[in-house]
């Protein structure tokens, strides 16, 4: 996982003033067990929420995803962007949720939606 202490979160691009710069977007990332979808979002995001990735004690021991995890990662909106909802922003953050893929968590995988 690459270092994030020059990552602009929220936090940081709010306290230098460019916060209607940046927009959310929320991205719920859903499939069958074992297709990846925690390693995706590990690849992918350069923000982890602390029991993101699979670290609670729980999920170790049972090996699977058992909560919605949060992670993160901006983007640069492209300079010569011509998409007026996009083109005066400076970046986007794209926060994702990883949900459960095991049927007998759909309760919470409902509440990731």
């Amino acid at each position: 996982m690459e270092n994030t202490s020059n990552i602009n979160t929220p936090q940081s691009i709010e306290s230098t003033g460019n916060k209607d710069k940046l927009t959310v977007l929320n991205i719920g990332v859903l499939g069958h067990i074992d297709s990846g979808k925690t390693s995706l979002c590990g690849s992918l995001s350069t923000v982890l929420s602390t029991a993101a990735l699979d670290k609670s004690p729980q999920s170790v021991e049972r090996g699977i995803t058992l909560d919605l995890q949060f992670s993160a990662f901006t983007l640069d909106v492209p300079e010569n962007c011509t998409n007026p909802n996009v083109s005066n922003l400076k970046k986007i953050l794209i926060s994702l949720v990883d949900c459960p893929g095991h049927a007998s968590l759909i309760r919470t995988i409902i509440g990731g939606k």
